[in-house]
This record gives C-alpha cells, sequence and structure tokens, in this order.
C-alpha cells in the first residue's frame, strides 16, 4: 500500500525545510568565522540551494517528455469529464 500523495509531499516539504535550515545554520556558521557582513539568505537562494543539493535534475529525455504529456493530457481529460458530469447532476438538481 502506497501512501497518499499528501503525505509524501508533506514528507518532502518537511525534508526540504530541514536541509533549508541546516543550510541557512552552516551559513551563518561559516559567515561568523570571518569579518564578512552579509544580508540573511533569500527564500530564493536557498531554494537554490536545496535544488542543487538535495533535489535530482528532471528528466530531459524525448520518451519521457511524451510519456508526461499523455499522462497529463488523460488526466486534464478526466478532470473536465468528472467537472461536466458533476456540473449536470447540480444543473438537473436545481432545475
Amino acid at each position: 500500500m502506497t501512501a497518499p500523495s499528501w503525505m509524501r509531499w508533506s514528507l518532502i516539504s518537511l525534508f526540504a525545510a530541514a536541509v533549508l535550515a541546516v543550510t541557512h545554520a552552516r551559513t551563518a556558521d561559516e559567515v561568523a568565522g570571518h569579518d564578512l557582513q552579509l544580508a540573511p539568505a533569500s527564500g530564493r537562494e536557498l531554494l537554490a540551494v536545496l535544488r542543487i543539493t538535495a533535489l535530482p535534475t528532471p528528466r530531459r529525455d524525448l520518451e519521457h517528455a511524451l510519456h508526461w504529456s499523455a499522462w497529463r493530457r488523460h488526466h486534464r481529460h478526466q478532470a473536465a469529464e468528472a467537472h461536466r458530469r458533476w456540473n449536470n447532476i447540480t444543473a438537473a438538481t436545481t432545475t
């Protein structure tokens, strides 16, 4: 049994927050040893460090891109059908 997607994303978010906190603390410690005066690291800068250190690079091959495109279009179609069915149900109950 696999974990629900919200649980996976929560875990990934917690991991990302931990990596960013450790990176921020290490940066502060490294700066404390020098006479440098730096502004605090921005969110974008910390995200860039996270991407470089912890996140894998995305796949860019053609087969993967075509598979993702087909998967995405299929799910968009399913969502549109679900919305259409729901609108028909609510229209039928209100008239």
